[in-house]
């Protein structure tokens, strides 16, 4: 997820899916469908749809989700001890 959502005035099914809907515009800007989502997850495709439609998942599924792409991104260039 790209944006940070703030969640202090929300209820919590409020909350859930707003994060669901985050979750389904990130999916969606890079393009892929639901498999492949849950082809890179293994999250079950079931279980993608029912998220994005009324934001239930599991707290371990929604961590695969959020954590998954944290952990893809490529890494920055490390610098070398006493370089710029």
């Amino acid at each position: 997820m790209d944006k940070i959502i703030s969640l202090n005035d929300w209820v919590p099914h409020d909350a859930k899916l707003e994060l669901a809907k985050a979750a389904k515009e990130a999916r969606l800007k890079r393009g892929w469908k639901r498999d492949t989502l849950s082809e890179k997850t293994g999250i079950p495709l079931s279980t993608l749809k029912r998220y994005e439609l009324t934001g239930d998942i599991s707290l371990n599924q929604f961590l695969m989700l959020t954590l998954d792409d944290i952990l893809k991104q490529k890494p920055t260039v490390k610098r070398r001890r006493g370089n710029l």
